[in-house]
């Protein structure tokens, strides 16, 4: 499987226009409102939030902010954006490094688990405001969620045709493996008490291989 070629994105995203041609400015700019949005967003809540205090959080007066975004929707949508393309940049990377099927699968999940524990206020924001993103936003979003699926699809299906076993409903097995990794930022609550990040990382990696016939042991038979 040439993993380059197969999971090489497509082209899914909303222009966020900007005042400022300085590419790596914006980029700087953004990721600075995008990391402060997430705190002001968790306290104040997306409403009452207003770009003034995102600024403020950023250090950023409010007329500066307008040079890379419009408004607070786009900042949203930014915070959105860029946490589907580190699931999806991760998820390349782990299987840049993974020649065996079995490998494969299971470096992916933990690369995903690994972007989870990294981001868990903003995946707890997309989970709780992304309803609030404008209609053609939310479109490419949801787009872009269903791409990344799509991706853990193919590395399955692949997987087990390489191992000559049986994988029925793919695409229903993509979605649990792509999902079942949020409980390290929606149970985060009920997982701070005995087990390591580190464990817990495992611990998925190993029920979800296991699970979908991708473990040493099952190919083995």
């Amino acid at each position: 499987m040439n993993n380059e070629t197969l999971l090489r994105p497509k082209v899914r995203t909303r222009q966020v226009k900007t005042a400022t041609k300085d590419a790596d400015l914006v980029r700087e700019r953004r990721t600075a409102l995008i990391n402060a949005a997430v705190v002001v967003f968790k306290e104040k809540g997306f409403h009452e939030t207003t770009v003034r205090d995102i600024g403020r959080a950023a250090g950023m007066t409010q007329g500066s902010i307008y040079n890379y975004v419009e408004s607070k929707d786009d900042i949203l949508y930014l915070v959105c954006d860029q946490i589907v393309s580190e699931y999806q940049d991760e998820t390349r990377r782990a299987l840049a490094n993974s020649p065996d099927p079995v490998e494969r699968v299971r470096s992916a999940v933990r690369a995903v688990s690994e972007v989870m524990y990294r981001h868990q206020e903003e995946i707890l924001l997309i989970y709780q405001d992304s309803h609030l993103l404008d209609g053609k936003s939310r479109r490419v979003i949801l787009a872009r969620v269903e791409e990344f699926i799509g991706m853990f699809e193919t590395i399955l299906t692949d997987a087990a045709r390489e191992l000559k076993i049986e994988l029925e409903h793919a695409h229903f097995a993509a979605n649990i493996l792509t999902f079942l990794p949020t409980m390290i930022a929606l149970r985060r609550w009920s997982l701070r008490s005995d087990m390591s990040s580190e464990a817990v990382i495992e611990g998925l990696v190993d029920f979800l291989s296991k699970g979908l016939g991708f473990s040493a042991a099952a190919v083995a038979r």
